[in-house]
């Protein structure tokens, strides 16, 4: 008797590394959830979070570039897009956007060292003002995140210092952290920060770590073993 091959389900991603299909797994036992998607740059390509979209989720998308705004949209009107550019206060900032707009950041080293890749006439600098996560999930939010994406080329850190993690839980959060291996990880200070707030670190992609809430219920299928 021939035995019958079965077939995996097949998984779309449109994130970089995949991430957003190891992500799906992790969320698996919520059927429909929102996102807050941090540095949401374009609706689709490389998105963190468009898969979720296509599976019925929405949420929110915020980033600096207002160009984006149309295309959001357009693609996906389900979402919520605010022009905003997040860090760890209120203050005045320098958004640099790039002609890659993916490199685009207001962290001061990250910008010298993408400036070296550009002519200064191809470089757009807009002053803004910046907010907090907490403060748009208090003005604009106010429901269960179970998904928060961050990608802000090196500003990340602070960003997740204005979220008030104490107070606002998302159940996954994702971080871009960039040039960091397994085997240090633990010297990162997005992880220890992630740590000290009862958030363990469940995957290391090669540009993103996925850092989960264990207590929130639709994570309670993860084994202790494995964070």
């Amino acid at each position: 008797m021939t035995a019958r091959l079965v077939r995996p389900e097949r998984n779309t991603s449109y994130a970089l590394g995949g991430v957003d299909v190891v992500l799906k797994s992790i969320l698996r036992d919520v059927q429909v959830g929102t996102y807050l998607d941090i540095g949401a740059n374009h609706p689709v390509n490389y998105s963190n979070t468009y898969l979720f979209y296509e599976m019925g989720w929405s949420g929110f998308a915020v980033d600096g570039n207002i160009a984006y705004m149309v295309d959001w949209s357009k693609n996906r009107p389900r979402d919520k897009f605010l022009n905003e550019i997040v860090t760890d206060s209120r203050k005045t900032v320098i958004f640099e956007i790039f002609p890659d707009s993916t490199m685009s950041t207001i962290e001061k080293s990250t910008g010298e060292r993408y400036r070296k890749r550009f002519d200064s006439s191809e470089i757009n600098e807009i002053e803004c003002e910046s907010t907090t996560i907490f403060e748009i999930y208090r003005s604009t939010i106010k429901t269960e995140v179970h998904l928060m994406s961050i990608d802000i080329e090196g500003e990340e850190i602070n960003a997740l210092r204005g979220a008030r993690l104490d107070v606002f839980r998302p159940g996954v959060v994702c971080v871009e952290i960039k040039s960091v291996s397994v085997h240090n990880i633990r010297d990162n200070e997005v992880y220890q920060y992630m740590e000290g707030f009862g958030y363990h670190l469940i995957a290391k992609m090669p540009l993103d770590s996925i850092f989960v809430d264990t207590r929130k219920p639709y994570l309670s299928w993860i084994p202790d073993g494995i964070v």
